[in-house]
């Protein structure tokens, strides 16, 4: 870029954006930058609102080595962004720049103190007055370059220098996130890598769905895996909240983005163990103890000792073995009650809807994005960051960490620092 007068269009006013204007606004003190952000809702910033349960989980502290290892395929392509602004350089610059005290919670997450996600859009919209032209209500109907890069919208036309493309995926909709990122990298032909819903509840088959259902808002800590037939695809264990459609709860989702992106004719399922600290062989001699002790008791009752009282009655429902006391509990019994306790089947109706999904998997290629300034390699001057890229984190502050790290770049490639 010229080091005179730069012109620079943010098309998407998510995280990814609103980072990107920040990261621009703290790079280039001194100098004659303008920037546009053009934002098809009416206020910037509204899926950022929703993050973290509202409470929005800005980052998380790990140390990049490990902490690059959420991002599954991208591991990488995201790891010199990290290296480059990493959680420290976030925490630094939420703290130092925007004023907001953050606070850490369990597994390495951050966290405002405020614990209000509106409250950090708000902060941001507030660094970036005097900085940024943020355009609301503007729909963005073609990008095109010609010199220079011409962005027709609703709002009217606009000339740039360089595009920062940052206009979310396809999760969420309703929040604006509508795939218009797929629409415009297409325009430049860029390859887009096959959509699908990351972070995702999953919904339940008939034959299953009823377990589920009556259990609806129970919550329980198992292991979950992802099974293709009988081969298991993916493993996680922590909360699972029972619904009336199926399963969801961080465990769920966390696996939910291994589903085949088609199981029409396929065998796939959840199984869930909801003891993960007793083997079988331990869980058995346990309930063996129990029926010792306890005789005249119902075996229901004994087995709310490891889960919730809704859940060991509908478990022994499944088991067949309703209203039977420990007295008399035979060993054949036994079997079906570890089976269903913790080798519970639970088909899977369909795969995760992208438009329930927290994150979208798949996106702009990346064999099509230098991963050191974030620029396409098919057309100078525009940089694809955030949810449009084919880049998915696990939960826990990962996926906005990325947008920070990926703005930054993107930034600094175009202010040619």
């Amino acid at each position: 870029m010229s080091s005179g007068s730069i012109r620079i269009g943010i098309i998407g006013g998510g995280a990814a954006g609103l980072f990107a204007a920040c990261q621009i606004k703290s790079l280039s003190a001194g100098r004659d930058i303008r920037v546009s952000l053009i934002e098809k809702n009416s206020i910037p910033g509204k899926k950022l609102t929703v993050t973290g349960h509202g409470r929005c989980n800005i980052t998380n502290r790990k140390d990049v080595s490990l902490l690059k290892e959420g991002y599954h395929e991208a591991v990488n392509f995201i790891y010199p962004a990290l290296k480059e602004f990493g959680p420290e350089d976030t925490i630094c610059f939420m703290e130092n720049e925007l004023g907001l005290k953050l606070k850490e919670e369990d597994n390495n997450r951050m966290f405002p103190v405020c614990d209000s996600a509106v409250v950090v859009r708000d902060t941001i919209l507030d660094y970036l007055k005097g900085s940024t032209e943020i355009i609301c209500d503007a729909k963005v109907m073609e990008v095109k370059k010609d010199g220079v890069f011409k962005v027709k919208t609703s709002k009217g036309s606009f000339d740039f220098d360089a595009i920062v493309l940052s206009c979310g995926g396809s999760s969420f909709p309703k929040t604006g996130s509508t795939g218009d990122s797929y629409k415009i990298a297409g325009m430049f032909g860029h390859t887009i890598v096959l959509l699908r819903g990351a972070l995702a509840p999953v919904r339940l088959e008939d034959g299953s769905l009823g377990f589920a259902s009556s259990l609806s808002g129970v919550s329980v800590t198992a292991k979950v895996s992802l099974l293709c037939g009988e081969k298991v695809t993916a493993s996680r264990t922590g909360e699972v909240l029972f619904a009336d459609f199926g399963l969801t709860g961080p465990a769920v989702m966390a696996i939910s983005r291994e589903v085949p992106a088609d199981i029409s004719g396929m065998n796939v399922s959840i199984e869930m163990d909801l003891i993960p600290s007793l083997s079988d062989e331990e869980f058995d001699r346990e309930l063996q103890k129990l029926i010792g002790e306890h005789a005249d008791t119902k075996m229901a009752t004994l087995l709310s000792r490891f889960a919730p009282a809704s859940v060991a009655a509908e478990i022994c429902s499944k088991a067949g073995i309703s209203g039977l006391y420990a007295q008399g509990f035979t060993k054949e019994n036994r079997k079906k009650l570890i089976r269903e306790t913790k080798h519970l089947r639970l088909g899977l109706k369909d795969v995760p809807q992208i438009e329930k999904a927290y994150v979208t998997r798949g996106g702009v290629s990346l064999k099509e994005v230098d991963r050191k300034t974030m620029q396409s390699k098919k057309v100078e001057g525009l940089y694809i960051i955030g949810e449009a890229l084919d880049i998915d984190g696990i939960s826990g502050g990962y996926n906005l960490q990325a947008c920070m790290s990926e703005a930054y770049l993107a930034a600094r490639s175009i202010l040619e620092i």
